[in-house]
């Protein structure tokens, strides 16, 4: 019997971050188009959510929705949450900072579409602080690369998510890459580290195969390109 069931599109954006996870403590699941629930049946499920990602957890017979919340569950259900209270807290924080990153590079869901001037202050303002956030927090608690992570040196749900976000953003727009590279070098290196697990690297594998350089679809992905040049 399987683990899970998944719901959301077939893009990467929200949706790796779970199938990351899910590969890396090699539980089962199934892939479900968001359809089969959003919009119609968003309110009649148990713990309703207002849009995907989804995800039915077999044995509790129970849906999980919003992403940090998901992948919260997940990583108490697998112990890939740091010991300590402190950076117990971080890695919630962390996730949620992965939420904050995904609203505001779709410019809050696609509200008012990018255009060069706005996407220039962006880049080189909020995105670049983000970059130096996950830098900073990484290095305060000892990422300097080799086998630490981001919060210890055990790998947590905070590098997973880590890794989902800014593996899948360079991966999807390889110029943003030097980005990263000059604002977190040591999470560049994080998220190739991540990356190289031998469960992670079979998943993106099959999956980059499929979703090409995909994003997050749709008028707001169309947007970046071009604000881009891709």
């Amino acid at each position: 019997m399987l683990d899970y069931k998944l719901y959301y599109w077939d893009l990467p954006f929200r949706g790796v971050f779970i199938e990351m996870f899910l590969a890396e403590v090699g539980a089962s699941y199934s892939l479900h188009d968001a359809s089969e629930i959003y919009p119609e049946r968003s309110l009649q499920i148990d713990n309703p959510g207002m849009a995907p990602p989804y995800l039915y957890d077999w044995k509790s017979k129970t849906y999980f929705a919003q992403l940090p919340a998901i992948l919260m569950h997940l990583a108490r259900e697998y112990d890939y949450l740091p010991k300590r209270a402190e950076t117990h807290t971080l890695a919630l924080k962390t996730l949620l900072d992965c939420n904050d990153v995904l609203l505001e590079i779709t410019n809050y869901h696609g509200m008012v579409m990018w255009n060069k001037n706005s996407w220039d202050e962006f880049r080189n303002g909020r995105l670049s602080d983000w970059m130096e956030i996950f830098e900073k927090t990484g290095l305060a608690h000892g990422l300097k690369g080799g086998g630490n992570y981001l919060l210890s040196t055990t790998i947590s749900v905070a590098d997973i998510a880590t890794a989902a976000l800014f593996g899948t953003m360079v991966y999807a727009f390889p110029v943003l890459e030097e980005d990263l590279q000059e604002n977190a070098p040591h999470i560049a290196q994080l998220v190739k580290h991540v990356e190289a697990r031998k469960p992670i690297r079979a998943l993106l594998e099959k999956r980059r195969e499929k979703w090409e350089r995909g994003y997050c679809g749709g008028q707001i992905e169309s947007s970046l390109r071009k604000v881009l040049g891709q």
